[in-house]
C-alpha cells in the first residue's frame, strides 16, 4: 500500500499521540499544556499574552490552560503591577518535574519511532521536516493564487 505523504504524517502523528496521551494523564496534564510548561521552563517568567502570541493561539484557549495549570500547581499566576489586565506566569517545582518527565517520555517515543535509522538519516529526517514546517509557516499555510 503506497500512502500519500499527508496520510503518513497524519498516521505518524496519531501513533505518537496514542503513545503519549496516557503519559499526559499520569502526569496530570491536558493536551496543549506541555507547550506552556516547556516555554516557561526555557524562558522563565513571562506574560500570558507572550505565550499566546508565540504559539499563535487564541488568548481564550491559553487562559483556560493557564487556569487549569495554576489550579493543579504546575504554574503560578501573578497580576502584573504595571498593568492590571496582564498576568505574569512562572513554572513551579511541580511544573518543572512534569516537563522533565514529559521530555523523557517524548524522547523515548522518538527513539522508538526512529529505531533502525542511522545518525545521518535521523539528521536528514529532522532537517527535511523542519524545512517542510518552515515552508508552511512562511506561507501561512496558504497556496499562492
Amino acid at each position: 500500500m503506497n500512502m500519500s505523504l499527508h496520510t503518513l504524517l497524519f498516521r505518524a502523528y496519531h501513533a505518537q499521540t496514542k503513545m503519549l496521551t496516557p503519559v499526559l494523564e499520569e502526569i496530570g496534564l491536558g493536551r496543549g499544556q506541555p507547550k506552556i510548561l516547556n516555554y516557561l521552563s526555557a524562558h522563565g517568567k513571562c506574560a500570558q499574552n507572550e505565550i499566546a502570541s508565540y504559539f499563535d493561539l487564541d488568548p481564550a484557549s491559553i487562559s483556560r490552560m493557564v487556569e487549569t495549570l495554576n489550579k493543579n500547581g504546575f504554574i503560578t499566576v501573578e497580576m502584573d503591577n504595571g498593568c492590571r489586565r496582564r498576568n505574569i506566569l512562572a513554572i513551579t517545582k511541580k511544573g518543572m518535574e512534569a516537563i522533565e518527565r514529559w521530555h523523557k517520555e517524548c524522547s523515548d517515543v522518538e527513539e522508538r519511532m526512529l529505531d533502525g535509522f542511522s545518525k545521518e538519516e535521523k539528521e536528514s529526517f529532522h532537517t527535511l521536516l523542519e524545512r517542510a514546517y518552515i515552508n508552511l509557516e512562511d506561507n501561512g499555510g496558504k497556496r499562492d493564487a
